[in-house]
């Protein structure tokens, strides 16, 4: 989720610089994972003026323009565009420039045989619009000339890593609340709107009953009469420094309003819808073309948004072309729904769709903020575009889930370790949003419709140590009281066994529980042998009766190697039986080689019966 202070202030009173803003977001549970500068590399594009535009001189179709930048100093700039000509303001970006739609860097090169300094960048270079013919024509005066054309407030992005349990802060005005409720300001009031909504909304709007319908409520508001445009430069900023492209005043519109207050809208050219709006499951077969121009065809039971002529768009993931705005737009229907996530998470998967509207639907958008997200769209569109305003039009009803939470106010310092007191506990919870009425020495909490993960008073506890401060919880030393020993007899006797015949100089060996049986034989006192019905391979066909076969096998293996003097021991398992009870642990040693001196003046001599006997004695 990326926001800015700037933004943030608009939902918050505070004093708080960045620095302080971003540690007590990370305190509460939000971390900031990055922070940059909302206009990186857009500094250097700047208001020019072509001065006179003539044909180049070894090429038809390009153009040499001489390019006042604002420095005394005309520029050459080789440009194909058909409008370039003599007068026109424009965008210049010089050498060293980075171009945002293609990440090329501008250096100075010979074009045709004239050097070209820089360049006359059109909307779809500077990813601001689809128009790659002609370069971007700008209503400017001489006084604006050498001007930055990306206007930078100095204000820096933060980037904020949302848990997927928290929705609700994929809005500015959700974290505003948080900050808000840690202490860190105060949460402003949504302004009340002040427009006159005399006409009725003239689309009808019809939410099928069917099974597994994906859409609950279709809210929306008809706007006649509007002059569809660029955005203006604060807003286009706002959009820019999220990462997207602006597009018109319209689209950009309901794209700011979802990440202000984590509410989607969805603007339809009301003139291109035939009739009526019908919400309902699709049936296999059924394609549209979708807003990024891929043709998608869609299975049985998809949320879609259809008129009299077909798909008009999958509900709350993305909309069909056939009904898009356009700057020739004049009249809109702008639509704030609220759609089940599970409907949304198994279409956008079935679909390989990504985009921001599923991003939040499948996590659970509030659904009390249809209106308010369609109050907030209107008055933008309104005051950017003019137009009239219907009223608005509600269509479909949710079940409100939300049950009482009953929270025990001695609980929180019995699970948390510190204590605070009942009047503080409902100032927090009240500024979450939460609904509360006292009991006695018991709190009902009502959660707020945008925080679904609130369901046990344990939720409610968390929610008051993450904005009272996880500092504030007491350290506690673990107990040194041992109840038990960490090992029974048995265990203990088998370590002391491997440590004491190891401290002897003999090295350990772990083989498997089963031999060879032709080896095993020589050292069984069994009459039997217990075979395996599956052996894992030939020379491994038996349970060992002893541990010698074994460590016959590791030392023939070493001598092989050139490790002749060896002092090998094995404590495992042998088996006398195939019933319970005939399993025992026992320990076995061998060595073989020379003796290892332990100074100088011992002679080097070959093991022999006394040193086992002299190793058995001292173990």
């Amino acid at each position: 989720m990326i926001t800015s202070l700037l933004w943030l202030k608009n939902h918050l009173a505070t004093k708080a610089n960045l620095s302080q803003v971003v540690e007590r977001l990370t305190e509460i549970g939000l971390e900031v994972e990055n922070i940059s500068s909302s206009n990186n590399n857009l500094d250097n594009f700047i208001i020019c003026k072509i001065i006179k535009s003539q044909k180049h001189p070894n090429a038809d179709k390009l153009k040499l323009c001489e390019v006042d930048i604002g420095t005394g100093k005309p520029v050459n700039v080789v440009c194909g565009a058909q409008n370039a000509r003599d007068g026109l303001f424009a965008v210049y970006a010089p050498p060293g420039a980075f171009i945002p739609k293609t990440k090329m860097k501008l250096k100075t090169v010979k074009i045709r045989g004239i050097e070209s300094h820089g360049m006359l960048c059109s909307g779809y270079e500077l990813d601001q619009s689809s128009d790659k013919e002609g370069i971007v024509e700008l209503n400017k005066k001489e006084k604006n000339i050498g001007d930055k054309y990306f206007k930078s407030s100095g204000e820096k992005t933060m980037d904020i890593a949302i848990t997927p349990n928290r929705p609700d802060c994929l809005g500015v005005r959700g974290i505003a609340r948080d900050l808000a409720s840690s202490g860190l300001g105060q949460l402003k009031k949504q302004p009340p709107i002040k427009i006159s909504q005399k006409f009725k909304q003239p689309v009808k709007i019809t939410i099928s009953k069917e099974k597994e319908q994906g859409c609950a409520i279709f809210g929306s508001v008809y706007i006649k009469n509007v002059q569809n445009k660029e955005s203006p430069d604060w807003l286009k900023n706002k959009i820019i420094s999220l990462g997207l492209k602006p597009i018109s005043a319209i689209v950009d519109t309901t794209n700011y309003v979802m990440f202000d207050l984590n509410r989607p809208l969805h603007a339809y050219d009301a003139d291109k819808i035939n009739k009526e709006i019908i919400v309902r499951n699709s049936k296999k077969g059924e394609s549209f073309e979708a807003l990024d121009n891929k043709k998608y065809s869609l299975q049985d039971g998809m949320c879609a948004i259809t008129d009299k002529s077909g798909i008009l768009g999958l509900g709350g993931i993305i909309g069909g072309t056939r009904s898009g705005t356009e700057l020739s737009t004049r009249n809109i229907l702008l639509e704030s729904a609220y759609f089940y996530p599970s409907s949304i998470r198994k279409t956008a998967n079935t679909l390989n769709i990504d985009t921001d509207a599923k991003y939040r639907f499948e996590r659970g958008i509030d659904p009390s903020s249809i209106q308010l997200g369609l109050e907030l769209g209107m008055c933008m569109i309104l005051d950017m575009c003019g137009g009239e305003a219907s009223k608005f039009s509600i269509v479909g009803k949710l079940k409100d889930e939300r049950k009482i939470i009953t929270l025990e106010v001695e609980k929180f310092s019995k699970v948390i370790g510190f204590s605070i007191s009942s009047s503080e506990i409902k100032k927090i919870l009240s500024s979450l949003g939460c609904f509360l009425k006292m009991k006695g020495k018991k709190i009902n909490v009502l959660p707020p419709s945008w925080r679904q993960d609130l369901k046990e008073d344990i939720d409610l506890i968390e929610e008051l140590a993450r904005i009272k401060g996880y500092d504030k919880v007491p350290l506690i030393n673990p107990e040194k009281e041992n109840i038990k020993d960490t090992l029974n007899y048995k265990q203990k006797l088998f370590h002391f066994s491997q440590r004491s015949v190891a401290s002897k100089g003999f090295t350990q060996t772990i083989t498997w529980s089963f031999t060879d049986s032709k080896i095993d034989i020589l050292f069984s006192e069994l009459e039997n042998e217990i075979k395996l019905s599956n052996p894992i391979s030939s020379d491994l066909d038996v349970l060992r009766s002893s541990l010698y076969s074994n460590l016959m096998i590791s030392t023939k293996k070493n001598i092989h190697r050139n490790f002749e003097d060896l002092m090998l021991f094995e404590v495992g398992p042998v088996f006398k039986g195939n019933k319970p009870g005939e399993q025992s642990t026992m320990i076995g040693a061998i060595k073989t080689g020379k003796y290892s001196r332990k100074n100088w003046i011992e002679k080097e001599r070959s093991f022999d019966v006394f040193d086992i006997k002299n190793d058995a004695l001292r173990t």
